[in-house]
Parts: C-alpha cells; sequence; structure tokens
C-alpha cells in the first residue's frame, strides 16, 4: 500500500480551511459539510498512516476502525456522529421536505462543526507530520 498520510492531511487542511473560509460568508451548510469532509479525509489520513485503508465517508466506521488500533480515538467518537449527519443533507435540497439545503443549517452548527473537525484534524495531524504513534 502506497503511504498517502501526508497528501490525505493536507487535503483535510484545505478542507478546514474552506470551512472556515465559508464561516465569514455565513454560508452555513457548507461550512458543517467541509468540516466533514476535512475529519473524513483527517481519518483516512491517520488509517493510511498506520497501513489501512477504508473506503467509505462514514465517520463513525473510520473512528470504530482506528479505535481498534489506537484508543485515544475513542474521544471522537462523538465527533464523528455529530459531523456524520452533514454529509448528504448539507449537499441535497430533497433531504428535506421543502427549500434549499442551506436553508436548514445555522451558525451555531457551523461553529460546532469547525470545532469538531478541527479536534480531530489536530490530532490526526500530530500522528502523520509528527509521526507520533
Amino acid at each position: 500500500m502506497v503511504s498517502r498520510a501526508k497528501d490525505l492531511i493536507e487535503d483535510a487542511d484545505d478542507f478546514l480551511g474552506s470551512a472556515l473560509d465559508l464561516f465569514k460568508t455565513g454560508r452555513w451548510s457548507k461550512v458543517c459539510f467541509n468540516a466533514q469532509q476535512a475529519a473524513e479525509l483527517a481519518l483516512k489520513a491517520v488509517l493510511n498512516h498506520y497501513g489501512v485503508e477504508r473506503r467509505t465517508h462514514s465517520l463513525v466506521d473510520l473512528v470504530e476502525e482506528l479505535i481498534k488500533i489506537d484508543d485515544r480515538f475513542e474521544a471522537f467518537r462523538e465527533n464523528a456522529k455529530i459531523l456524520d449527519q452533514y454529509s448528504i443533507p448539507t449537499r441535497y435540497a430533497n433531504a428535506f421536505a421543502s427549500g434549499p439545503a442551506k436553508r436548514y443549517f445555522t451558525r451555531l452548527q457551523a461553529e460546532q462543526a469547525i470545532g469538531l473537525a478541527k479536534s480531530i484534524f489536530e490530532e490526526a495531524k500530530k500522528i502523520v507530520t509528527e509521526g507520533e504513534t
């Protein structure tokens, strides 16, 4: 397996940066989605660092896989459950009875999503870029 951990962590950082940029313009649904993507890529980077590849978009599944390897990821189980909820409905109007998807997300959700994703990203970055095991 080719090590792509550093590439994945860079992409995770890019998604987190996008979430922060979008926050400034009040695009709450897209902030939530980009935060979820940042967390997904960060978790995949750590798995790749440990020699594991998972092809899923579920943060819960990724965290559960990581817990088998490194129990410190237990601390991110709740983050994963919350952020997973932003993968699909943030992008598709048909996730709701009426109106565009963006109508259903708030500043508070966006703030929380950034914080949850940041905590996952920071732990992942320590492992991947600093070689912590």
